[in-house]
């Protein structure tokens, strides 16, 4: 009896446990055969539990089930793409928020009066706090912003821009110029914030000289991004004052009607439709007009438009520099964004930027993909090419270099090097002898004839008594370019019989020169009579073929 007593005390805790097989919940009353509800076992289950008290009243005989993970959450917001927003950030970017503004919230509707009382009474804190306190709605609200806080910023910024002057306000205006990163990377958002963002800068420090450094930050970051607000028409006085920090030269508007027929011809077709690079991207890739044309709905558009920022200048290079060399070196290859080389094209006025564009020139304009910002960036090395200092010596030589197929992109690249002989006197004599050497080396570029018509059909009589300098110097060479420069003399001959001038060539090679590398030339070979008389020979040579080119031309 004691036996059977101890084993109905002891049953099978491990099969009474085990859980039904799949998803199955057992309804009504837990009963087994044999045993009644007044059990005295502790741990049986009534007729009346629930399935929350019996996975609690589960013994320890069962088989373990493995409890289900907590979701943490992060205390950090999270992107749609489940990033954390402080890793999307760009690393390049000082623009920081001060932790310390105090804001002000007041009713929509009694903004313009709240500051305009403390403005009488004198108090700037409060007006700070309360304009920082709409713009931070402005910011929370970004999609459907309140038009009470929209036009009563702008009565203020055209009644009393300076209230928008201080640093607290510059800052949380700059904020609205930031990309909001909570929004979905395929949509631009609504840049009615971003615009008046714009506006109230513009009019707080339209009659300052000196602007802000935070400024061409903020349009870095977005000529880098969505372009937002730096394509948009009503922010065009804005961004031409911030483009002032560049230095560069943009392209005048005779320029740009060749350009959009080489466009045209390379992305349509015969009757077919423009391509999506172009319906994306017409309004966006828009660089040139903005000096230009002006805002439509400003008065005076060109007075709106001067030098901000003489006295950062060395300051904003380094910056820049910086900036495109981050993004340069995380983009290698063919994955480039186009926003990369409209950045370049604006800050072109920097002459390392011009030389890091010059070296990669090349396989962009071959990437179908960047056709068209390719070409702008082109135009504006070449525009910008106006110090003939080192780095401008070193981007002619790797634009000579550039090798071109389809007939579009070499209209526009002869283009672009016409333009590049107007910037600077000395350009053309350093065009001329790095096509002439290009053309005698072994790497010869097969457009070298087209830009040598080019540049004499520019400056004919200047070219061809460059050209005669370039001879002489190659014949008194160590090495021996008697020959390489007869060939080369009658392919040029051949190739620009009716656009070189001839008589001044001529005249060029018989002029007595004095440079010191002809005067110290004895001292150096020790074969001055070699060479003179090679000269000499070359000389004879030259003019006698003119004598009879002109014969065949008179007949």
């Amino acid at each position: 009896m004691d036996r059977n007593k101890l084993v109905q005390k002891k049953p099978l805790l491990g099969r009474r446990a085990l859980p039904p097989p799949g998803d199955i919940i057992p309804l009504g009353a837990k009963t087994r055969p044999g045993s009644t509800s007044e059990s005295t076992d502790p741990r049986s289950l009534g007729s009346g539990s629930s399935l929350s008290e019996r996975k609690r009243e589960l013994p320890m005989g069962g088989v373990p089930i493995a409890p289900k993970k907590t979701k943490l959450i992060s205390p950090t917001s999270l992107t749609p793409l489940g990033k954390s927003v402080d890793t999307l950030r760009p690393s390049s970017s000082n623009v920081a928020t001060k932790p310390d503004i105090k804001t002000i919230d007041v009713p929509s509707n009694e903004l313009v009066e709240r500051v305009i009382e403390a403005d009488n009474n004198e108090d700037d804190d409060r007006i700070d706090g309360i304009l920082c306190g709409a713009l931070k709605k402005l910011k929370n609200n970004r999609a459907k912003p309140d038009p009470a806080i929209y036009f009563s910023l702008m009565y203020l910024a055209k009644v009393k821009p300076l209230l928008f002057e201080s640093e607290d306000v510059v800052q949380c205006t700059c904020n609205l110029l930031k990309r909001d990163i909570g929004l979905s990377f395929k949509s631009k958002g609504n840049p009615l914030v971003s615009v008046l963002a714009c506006n109230l800068l513009f009019h707080a420090f339209l009659y300052d000289d000196n602007w802000h450094e935070i400024f061409v930050k903020v349009y870095l970051e977005d000529a880098m991004g969505e372009r937002v607000w730096i394509d948009h028409p009503q922010c065009r006085d804005f961004c031409n004052n911030i483009q002032t920090a560049f230095g560069t030269k943009m392209a005048p508007r005779h320029l740009m009607t060749p350009l959009e027929q080489i466009r045209q011809s390379v992305t349509y077709g015969e009757g077919s439709s423009p391509s999506r690079d172009d319906s994306e991207g017409g309004a966006e890739s828009t660089p040139y007009h903005s000096i230009d044309e002006g805002d439509m709905g400003s008065d005076q558009p060109g007075e709106a438009v001067s030098a901000r920022y003489s006295l950062l200048k060395d300051s904003i290079e380094v910056y820049v520099v910086d900036f495109i060399k981050d993004h340069l070196t995380r983009r290698q290859g063919m994955d480039t964004p186009r926003n990369l080389l409209r950045v370049l094209t604006a800050t072109c006025g920097f002459p390392e930027v011009r030389q890091m564009a010059a070296t990669r020139l090349e396989m962009w304009l071959q990437n179908p993909k960047l056709t068209r910002p390719a070409q702008e960036l082109l135009m504006s090395v070449c525009l910008n090419c106006d110090t003939h200092g080192q780095e401008d010596v070193e981007v002619i030589g790797q634009l000579i270099r550039v090798r071109l197929k389809t007939k579009p992109l070499i209209n526009h690249y002869l283009l672009s090097m016409r333009e590049l002989l107007n910037q600077h006197t000395e350009n053309l004599n350093t065009v001329l002898k790095h096509t002439i050497y290009n053309e005698l080396s072994n790497a010869r570029n097969p457009n070298n004839m087209a830009l040598l018509a080019a540049i004499f059909q520019h400056s004919p009589e200047t070219a061809a008594k460059y050209l005669a300098v370039v001879f002489q110097e190659l014949l008194m060479n160590r090495d021996d370019y008697l020959r390489a420069v007869r060939a080369l003399f009658r392919e040029i001959v051949k190739s620009l019989r009716y656009d070189m001038d001839f008589p001044a060539f001529c005249r060029g090679l018989m002029t007595e020169k004095t440079d010191k590398q002809f005067s110290e030339m004895e001292v150096q070979f020790k074969v001055c009579t070699v060479l003179m008389n090679s000269l000499l020979h070359v000389r004879s040579f030259v003019i006698t073929s003119f004598v009879f080119i002109c014969a065949d031309d008179y007949r």
